[in-house]
């Protein structure tokens, strides 16, 4: 189970032990996440970083290499991104042992804000946000991985989800099908196609009154570029889309500003809404065990908001 297999950690020394590899002050060390890895904030040579540590069975040594190389080239093409950090021995990732338990960590140089919402009634806000986001799209493009690193695609994805058909109920296997007839019909558009963030939800957006950084590069994904844009707005769907439309035609604007989206692919936002719904309560119902969902909130509730969308799907946004 992937919440109890962080467990076993000794929070009393392990991120201290690892912590100390890039200098932390004393008692400067604080929990801030205990999801699917464990998250702490710690200050070390006048500056905010946060501590990630996560175990080999939920992240190979070789993924974690792949998504800083990715985050560390967006750095440098001067993408809002939070900029990952060498330890005192030059590495990107540390290899921290714990009797007979093993855990990576890696530091990440904090970036100013808050996370990211919706409450917002200017549209200032969300243009911002899409200009951020295809910054890091149109950086993406240009990409060119060392020969030796793996990154999923959509297809290992859809492959993920296709496992649990066999024992899935006759509304997720409707879903699924209705899905996989549309993913049968796209070609490879290389404007709109990269190395994608994959995990594009408010919480991985900061937002300081100007400017937007985008964090937590956990398992970046070649997809179609407008499966990051329709990540955040998943959430919304419960709602009629009149009540978010305004925040959800900002957004493209500011998005269109830098990188113009075909009307293709702006059609193709409610099936990847749909995509990604199915994808999230399929791993949450088989992986997650834990009352609390990983981005807070009851698991059971957050499970039920995940079935509505199954069950009424968005079909289109009148744009």
């Amino acid at each position: 189970m992937w919440e109890q297999t962080l467990k076993q950690i000794n929070p009393l020394v392990t991120p201290y032990k690892a912590a100390n590899l890039w200098q932390a002050d004393a008692d400067s060390l604080k929990l801030v996440s205990d999801g699917i890895n464990l998250v702490y904030r710690f200050n070390a040579l006048g500056q905010g970083r946060y501590l990630r540590i996560t175990h080999p069975l939920l992240r190979s040594q070789l993924e974690l290499q792949s998504a800083i190389d990715f985050q560390c080239y967006l750095y440098e093409q001067d993408v809002p991104v939070c900029q990952p950090i060498k330890s005192s021995l030059g590495n990107y990732i540390e290899v921290i042992r714990q009797a007979e338990q093993t855990y990576f960590a890696q530091v990440f140089a904090e970036v100013p804000g808050k996370i990211m919402h919706f409450n917002f009634a200017k549209p200032k806000p969300y243009e911002i946000w899409g200009q951020a986001l295809a910054k890091l799209h149109q950086a993406a493009k240009y990409y060119q991985p060392k020969p030796h690193l793996q990154f999923k695609t959509w297809q290992n994805l859809w492959a993920e989800i296709t496992a649990y058909m066999p024992i899935s109920a006759e509304f997720i296997r409707s879903e699924y099908q209705a899905i996989d007839i549309w993913l049968k019909t796209l070609s490879l558009d290389t404007a709109h196609y990269g190395l994608t963030h994959a995990d594009h939800r408010l919480d991985n957006i900061l937002y300081d009154g100007r400017k937007i950084y985008i964090i937590d590069f956990d398992e970046p994904v070649y997809h179609w570029f407008s499966s990051d844009i329709a990540r955040p707005f998943l959430n919304l769907c419960e709602q009629d889309f009149t009540k978010w439309q305004v925040k959800f035609e900002a957004f493209l604007t500011g998005y269109n500003s830098i990188l113009v989206l075909s009307q293709a692919q702006v059609e193709s936002i409610p099936w990847h809404i749909r995509m990604k719904n199915l994808d999230i309560y399929l791993w949450t119902k088989h992986h997650w065990h834990n009352p609390i969902a990983p981005g807070g909130g009851s698991t059971k509730r957050w499970l039920n908001q995940l079935e509505k969308l199954i069950l009424n799907p968005v079909t289109r946004l009148n744009l």
